[in-house]
């Protein structure tokens, strides 16, 4: 995969609800491009996503769909 899982799951301060559990991640290798926030915004697939839909949060889930799609633009020729 093209992350690993460092630290966590982790509750943030405040949190009630497991649902609510972070980890930290790290990358195990560059994406060959960088995925725009444009790009995302534009993608039908990502339409729903809490990033496009509600961009005040700064931590958002992703889905595994979520996350094989941007992965999937990365390595597109954009």
């Amino acid at each position: 995969g093209t992350m690993t899982v460092v630290a966590g799951p982790a509750l943030p301060p405040g949190a009630s609800d497991e649902g609510e559990a972070t980890v930290e991640v790290s990358p195990n290798r560059a994406l060959p491009r960088p995925v725009t926030l444009a790009e995302i915004k534009a993608d039908a697939e990502l339409a729903g996503w809490d990033l496009v839909r509600l961009p005040r949060l700064s931590v958002v889930p992703v889905t595994e769909s979520q996350w094989r799609r941007v992965i999937s633009l990365a390595e597109a020729d954009g």
